[in-house]
């Protein structure tokens, strides 16, 4: 695993913009610890940097940036290709020649050999910058599933990327202006989805897409796979999927073990981490180590239950304890962990994780995905619920009762509430229900469209909060447009299009890459997906519930008694401790002063969230936490990156 940056100038200077890349390699060193390079085109227009972490072939070989050897082309290569072996026997076939033992050098002689349609042979996750001379044209290349980061800035005259925005932020002619459509979308969902970043001009290049880039021309993105597009039905008995969807799992896992480096395994104790842990230690041909956070708080400790499935697949297990001390000295690099605003406090256990697993490995396997592939998030039952009610409603009287909505003065009502003389648990009471749940329900009621209601059932802050928050309506993010299919795989296809890759993936890899621990995710093989996503509902939402078909493997390994609990996975006693041990963060952060001296934040909807989390009292709605963690967390990043406007 690694870090990659880089530009392309149509006019620079040579000499600045050397030094700008040796920074911007520098920035990311903490992804790649064990080797960087710089390379530069003659006269400095083109320029790639890369750093690092070395888990194939140790040796030299798999320095980069790297240069083939009729120097036309030019790569800096960011992941793992699985299959490598395989591409290289084909490679082999077609005249090539290798020195090293590792992916890297593989992957250069396929595009070489294939052009970019080579991605479609790659098993793996990978972020790829690569020129071609002959032709002077540049492509980005991004994973199918977004496991890899790579963003990019475009100015009209300048292309810069990297792995994360501080290889940008290195790079003087850059500029860093906040778009705010893409702050309202952190504040609405606790994350920014791919295209947009936090800096206006700047963007994520979106998964299964690459970029490419001719002299004299605009960058044109192309997408060469997605999750989303319609696939044909599986055929065959639910016996016959489970033995496919059995092989496959060992497949994909075992592919994930490939490494000259010691492997890990991140263990909550949950149905697919145990599922990842059970096969490898029963398919591996090797001892698995796994690896867990536990809470001192017993309501969210999960580490028992995790210890309890180490202990029946045989692995060997290390649990640690997070303290709120230990909370509170993450939180402080909170800005460096996540370069744009992030607010999934998941990040906090996953990074002492990785830091723990990092003392014995250099590689873990995370199991994510499983809920968006097989429909297993506790919320989308819920929301089939509150689907089906809404729809029973005849269309007319929808359509009235939401204009009777419309017509409520939010603001006002919100005042009358905040003075009414009544104690603080009542007006919280009536504060959710008066406001909150009046105030999606009439943006819900008329078409029951299946965008609007599950973006609203994510939401933390609604987009009339966020607006009042931020001064000014924000634009929504893109809805998947033209999804046919019924409202339960609305909802996976809508996470895998934006909760995980850029809530979920973006915090392991940030995390795993802070600490020099790649991180890989074996329920994401594109194979996997694809299969998964063709599996009728009745077998991801069966008579076992959530997961019905993962579970028929799951519990070929391990007893069903030992798994059967409330999901949890790496959850966070938030509300605890921000009433307690971090209370100190909100009075320093969030401080009327200094959010005024800030300009960005509406200081009275601050305090109104501060006011609705006290009177929640200690059994508070989550909701009111997870607003006001996500205006701290702001913060945070604001402070350590010195944006005031």
């Amino acid at each position: 695993m690694c870090g990659i940056t880089g530009y392309w100038a149509q006019k620079c200077q040579p000499e600045a913009w050397s030094c700008d890349l040796a920074g911007s390699v520098q920035s990311l060193l903490q992804r790649g610890p064990d080797d960087s390079g710089t390379w530069l085109r003659a006269g400095g227009s083109v320029a790639f940097g890369h750093t690092r972490l070395s888990i194939l072939d140790l040796s030299s070989l798999g320095h980069q940036p790297m240069v083939s050897e009729d120097s036309d082309f030019v790569m800096a290569f960011n992941g793992e290709i699985y299959n490598f072996a395989e591409i290289k026997a084909q490679l082999e076939k077609c005249g090539h020649r290798f020195r090293s033992s590792g992916d890297s050098e593989v992957v250069l002689a396929a595009l070489r050999q294939w052009g970019i349609a080579a991605v479609e042979r790659f098993i793996g996750m990978f972020a790829i910058a690569l020129w071609r001379e002959s032709e002077r044209r540049l492509w980005l290349i991004r994973d199918r599933l977004g496991i890899k980061p790579l963003y990019y800035a475009w100015d009209g005259r300048s292309l810069w990327f990297g792995s994360e925005l501080k290889a940008l932020r290195a790079f003087g002619a850059w500029r860093a202006e906040i778009d705010p459509d893409a702050l309202g979308e952190y504040f609405q969902f606790g994350y920014i989805s791919a295209p947009r970043s936090i800096y206006r001009r700047v963007f994520k290049l979106l998964p299964g897409h690459w970029l490419e880039l001719r002299e004299g021309g605009e960058p044109v993105t192309r997408c060469y796979w997605s999750a989303l597009e319609p696939r044909e039905p599986l055929a065959g008995s639910e016996h016959e999927l489970e033995e496919q969807l059995e092989a496959m799992f060992i497949d994909a896992f075992r592919y994930r073990m490939i490494a000259d480096v010691p492997v890990g395994i991140f263990l909550s104790g949950g149905l697919d981490s145990s599922l990842v842990a059970a096969i490898l230690a029963r398919h591996s041909g090797q001892t698995v180590h796994t690896f867990t956070i536990g809470f001192t708080d017993p309501n969210y400790d999960e580490s028992r239950w995790a210890r309890r499935v180490a202990d029946y697949v045989g692995s060997r297990h290390t649990e640690r304890i997070l303290s709120p001390r230990e909370m509170a000295g993450i939180l402080t690099r909170w800005g460096d962990l996540f370069d744009e605003p992030f607010g999934d406090a998941s990040g906090v256990p996953t990074f002492l994780v990785s830091r723990v697993a990092r003392e014995s490995a250099k590689v873990a396997l995370s199991a994510d995905g499983g809920d968006e592939l097989f429909s297993g998030y506790g919320h989308y039952g819920a929301m089939l619920t509150r689907q089906r009610i809404l729809a029973q409603i005849p269309r007319p009287v929808r359509h009235t009762l939401s204009h009777s909505l419309q017509s409520l003065p939010g603001t006002s009502l919100q005042r009358l509430v905040d003075r009414l003389p009544a104690p603080a648990s009542l007006r919280h009471t009536v504060r959710r229900a008066a406001i909150d749940r009046l105030e999606r329900l009439r943006s819900v009621l008329p078409e029951v469209c299946p965008a609007t209601l599950y973006d609203l059932g994510m939401s933390f802050w609604t987009p009339a909060e966020c607006a009042q928050l931020l001064g000014g309506s924000v634009s929504p993010r893109p809805v998947l447009n033209g999804h046919t299919r019924c409202f339960a795989d609305y909802m996976s296809c809508s996470d895998l299009r934006f909760y995980l890759p850029d809530d979920i993936l973006t915090k392991v890899d940030r995390t795993t890459m802070a600490v020099g621990l790649e991180g890989r995710e074996p329920l994401l093989d594109h194979r996997l997906v694809e299969f998964a996503l063709r599996l009728p509902l009745r077998l991801r939402r069966g008579s076992l519930g959530a997961k019905h078909l993962l579970r028929r493997v799951l519990y070929r390994y391990i007893p069903r008694s030992i798994l059967e609990r409330p999901k949890h996975g790496f959850a966070v006693p938030m509300s605890r401790w921000l009433r307690g041990e971090l209370s100190e963060l909100l009075d320093t952060y969030l401080a009327p002063d200094r959010v005024q001296a800030a300009g960005i934040l509406n200081p009275e909807a601050v305090q109104r969230a501060l006011i609705c989390l006290k009177e929640g009292g200690l059994r508070r709605d989550r909701l009111d936490v997870q607003k006001v963690w996500l205006l701290a967390a702001f913060e945070m990043w604001r402070e350590r990156w010195a944006v005031n406007t």
